[in-house]
């Protein structure tokens, strides 16, 4: 064997374990939240469903620059992680309508599904459409808040975004809460941090 193969060879082996280890390591809170939401709406959840609905979340969420902490809380606000079709034709996780999901793969040049109606059932595409117009919404304004109330676009929006950022502030608090505790029991830091609490609001929102 060459000692330029063995050295791809590594550098492969090195690349697959990593990216497994970031991506299996699902936060306990993460888990906790998304089985008692699902299960207040009936919805049984299996341990292989949360593992891979986090590697969803967290990958998208770095892709467009998005905390995947804010990410999981519109998720849980608008469904409670579960593939439904919502007032007036919203579908899936993050309740998107068909029309502007259309919008939205024009304006971002995102890849067109074969059928609008995927929406509903492939919960990673409509992650993307919603993660994307999030990171869109909150680059254009600068602010999450304002970006949650032209996502929601409702009469109701105020309010949406404010119970939206009072979970997410409380979902930070358990993934600081974690990342303590595995600080002192196991003395390194858990690699699923990335965008983690880095989004910056304006000033009305941190008083919320």
């Amino acid at each position: 064997m060459s000692i330029k193969y063995r050295l791809v060879l590594v550098i492969f082996i090195f690349l697959i374990t990593n990216v497994t280890h970031m991506f299996a390591d699902v936060p306990d809170w993460f888990s906790t939240v998304v089985k008692q939401r699902r299960s207040g709406v009936k919805e049984k959840t299996t341990q292989e469903f949360i593992e891979e609905l986090w590697e969803t979340i967290y990958s998208i969420s770095n892709k467009y620059e998005m905390d995947p902490i804010f990410i999981t809380t519109v998720i849980a606000i608008e469904s409670n992680f579960t593939n439904v079709k919502g007032p007036g034709g919203v579908l899936g996780m993050m309740q998107i309508l068909p029309s502007t999901a259309k919008n939205i793969a024009k304006l971002l040049n995102l890849k067109v599904p074969e059928n609008w109606d995927l929406l509903l059932t492939d919960y990673k595409l409509n992650i993307t459409y919603g993660t994307a117009y999030l990171s869109y919404l909150y680059k254009k304004t600068g602010s999450l808040t304002k970006a949650l109330e032209l996502y929601n676009n409702g009469k109701n929006k105020t309010t949406y975004a404010q119970m939206v950022m009072k979970q997410y502030e409380y979902y930070k608090s358990l993934n600081e809460e974690e990342l303590r505790y595995k600080q002192e029991v196991f003395g390194n830091q858990n690699n699923n941090q990335s965008y983690f609490g880095l989004l910056k609001n304006d000033t009305s929102t941190s008083s919320q």
